[in-house]
């Protein structure tokens, strides 16, 4: 088989260049008027994107409880606390059983053996 990945991206990279290169000369603005364009497009998506970021922030509030969390928010967050701890705290058992524990120790991944299969076990 042939390597025609870089064809295939030089022809890409080609074709995008053609397309830009015949936009601008043949655009109906001058220069100037198409830079300017593009200075205000930027500084309009800049302040856009600032704009969410700053937003996202407020709404997440940087890792601690935000001041405009609502009770139930806060409440939620202490349940998913809550949890993790349970989870994660040595010496409680674990509401997921261990699947090592629970699995065939001669079975080795491998064969037709019909304790093996997926519905083995299952109620019908």
């Amino acid at each position: 088989m042939q390597d025609t990945k870089g064809k295939v991206i030089f022809s890409l990279l080609a074709g995008a260049t053609a397309g830009i290169v015949t936009g601008l000369l043949l655009a109906p603005e001058t220069g100037d008027e198409t830079r300017s364009g593009l200075k205000k497009s930027a500084s309009k998506f800049g302040e856009d994107l600032n704009k969410l970021f700053k937003d996202g922030l407020s709404r997440f509030g940087g890792g601690g409880a935000s001041a405009g969390a609502t009770s139930q928010q806060q409440a939620d967050r202490s349940a998913a606390d809550q949890l993790l701890n349970s989870l994660s705290s040595p010496g409680k058992s674990s509401p997921i059983p261990d699947p090592v524990e629970e699995a065939d120790s001669d079975y080795d991944g491998i064969g037709s053996d019909t304790r093996h299969s997926a519905g083995y076990g299952r109620p019908k």
